[in-house]
C-alpha cells in the first residue's frame, strides 16, 4: 500500500508539473493547434498523457539505477574475496 501511495504521489507531482507546462503552452497560442478551442480540456488531457509517460520513465530509471547499484555491490564483494 505504501508503494502505491508513493507512486500516486509521484504521479500527482508529475501531473501538476505537466499541467503547468501545458497551461503556459496553451496560454501563449498553443490552443490554435487544436480545433476544439476549449483550452482547459486540452490542458488536462495533454497533462494526463504526458504525466503518465514521465512517471513510467522515472520508474524505469529508478529500476535501472537500483540494478546498477546491486551490480556494483556484487562486484565489490567479489573483489574483496580475492
Amino acid at each position: 500500500m505504501k508503494k502505491y501511495l508513493y507512486f500516486l504521489l509521484k504521479w500527482a507531482a508529475c501531473f501538476v508539473a505537466c499541467f503547468v507546462i501545458t497551461y503556459v503552452f496553451v496560454f501563449f497560442g498553443g490552443w490554435k493547434l487544436f480545433e476544439s478551442g476549449d483550452a482547459f480540456l486540452i490542458e488536462i488531457g495533454f497533462a494526463g498523457i504526458l504525466s503518465i509517460f514521465v512517471v513510467i520513465l522515472l520508474e524505469v530509471i529508478a529500476k535501472l539505477e537500483k540494478r546498477i547499484a546491486d551490480l556494483e555491490e556484487r562486484i565489490k564483494k567479489l573483489e574483496d574475496k580475492k
